[in-house]
């Protein structure tokens, strides 16, 4: 019955605030998309133009996206029956929402804990920023849920492998998960399940090996060697640079300053709700504590040294969201043990759902929107002549209501209709 609820909430207010292509890079695998659909081929070269001649890969005379190809993969059989291919995402976010739950279910034996949990999940994290927009997290995020909740009760190992191997096309980070996870069964002493995770990592790999050989020479070759743009992530040498302090504080706190806004973008400071997660460890099952660490700390440990930690022009903690359930459901576990903290947990989880909320903003609402409320005020936000609080002035609430209202529900972003010119 929770569950039904929560997958009912979260649909329809995710299918009602979808986007579509909203930049270069999902841009990118919409290429792919249409490239395999309508011409049959794996190279870009008709509908580069969606790359924005950036997002894209060359090798000898053709284009390829230079994105991991799962995703586009996935969108094949929308696209065909005339589907927005961001539905590829949004369902992929509701299936993670659903999946939370019932991990939590799981291990704490409370629908209505889990029910919470799933909400924090759903509308507190970037989970919903990213499950309405066409790119690799949500996808890769649900994949990996799905082998972990498969680990809690028991799947063929087998399987379990061919998931995550399959999740890798998706994004190829999920690599470093692949490992945390087999880390993990050494750690608990589940030797006998390693071989077939192995197994089964390759067999999901196939597609992947064949998609490389095909398009870049070679099964172990991706498109970062053969990008035109980003010509730094063609080697781990000049992709993984990042300071440690830097990169550990800026994936917890990182702030982002645009038009005399602070636009928060961490892991803490974007959804600082995730503080109870990190505090639940301490009462999470040893085996699920272990497994979390090995889900959680290596792929932190390798994201703080890239060169855009913070996701490049996302400002944000994307590059983290497969690691995010499972900074979620500790809540779970911490409420059953701590339930005074609840009033605690709602607190952020309202402060949290406000910070995504302005995130997703972000994507629809201009500097017009925002002089529509009053004529002076972004000149005066601009200019630091004007605290952020005199917004919320009874005065403003209408016309901020409806501008919410509008930029989630009503405004949307479809850049596949824009006409783009090689620079």
């Amino acid at each position: 019955m929770w569950l039904l609820i929560l997958v009912l909430i979260v649909g329809v207010i995710y299918l009602l605030s979808m986007q579509g292509i909203t930049d270069c890079n999902s841009g990118s695998l919409f290429a792919l998309v249409k490239s395999i659909v309508e011409e049959g081929k794996l190279s870009i070269n008709k509908f580069v133009k969606y790359t924005k001649y950036m997002d894209c890969a060359k090798r000898e005379q053709n284009y390829y996206t230079d994105r991991s190809p799962g995703t586009s993969f996935a969108a094949v059989p929308i696209y065909l029956l005339k589907g927005n291919v961001t539905l590829v995402s949004v369902i992929s976010g509701i299936l993670s929402t659903a999946l939370v739950y019932l991990i939590t279910l799981h291990l704490v034996n409370n629908a209505v804990i889990a029910f919470l949990v799933g909400l924090i999940f759903a509308f507190c994290t970037i989970n919903w920023r990213y499950s309405t927009t066409f790119l690799i997290h949500p996808l890769s995020t649900f994949l990996i849920l799905l082998a972990v909740y498969g680990l809690l009760i028991n799947f063929s190992p087998l399987v379990i492998g061919i998931i995550i191997g399959l999740s890798t096309i998706v994004e190829y980070t999920n690599l470093v998960l692949f490992f945390g996870i087999n880390l993990a069964e050494l750690i608990l002493g589940n030797f006998l399940v390693i071989p077939s995770l192995v197994v089964g990592y390759g067999i999901g790999m196939i597609p992947l090996l064949l998609y490389n050989k095909k398009c870049f020479g070679s099964p172990f070759v991706t498109s970062y060697k053969y990008g035109i743009y980003f010509k730094w992530a063609s080697s781990p040498r000049t992709t993984f640079v990042n300071p440690m302090l830097r990169g550990i504080l800026g994936l917890l706190f990182y702030i982002k300053k645009k038009n005399g806004f602070a636009i928060p973008g961490g892991l803490l400071s974007l959804s600082p709700v995730l503080i109870f997660g990190i505090i639940g460890y301490y009462f999470l099952p040893y085996n699920v504590l272990i497994l979390f660490l090995g889900l959680t700390l290596p792929l932190f440990l390798l994201i703080y040294k890239h060169k855009t930690y913070f996701a490049g022009g996302g400002g944000d903690y994307r590059y983290l969201s497969s690691m995010v359930p499972y900074l979620v459901i500790p809540i779970g576990v911490l409420l059953t043990n701590l339930p005074f903290l609840l009033p605690g947990v709602i607190v952020l989880a309202v402060l949290s759902f406000a910070m995504i909320t302005a995130k997703m903003l972000a994507l629809t609402i201009t500097e017009k929107d925002l002089k529509e409320i009053d004529p002076l005020f972004f000149e005066k936000i601009k200019k630091k002549k004007i605290a952020l609080m005199q917004l919320l002035r009874f005065r403003y609430w209408p016309k901020l209501i409806i501008l919410v209202i509008k930029g989630l529900f009503v405004k949307k972003i479809h850049l596949e209709n824009n006409t783009y010119k090689k620079k």
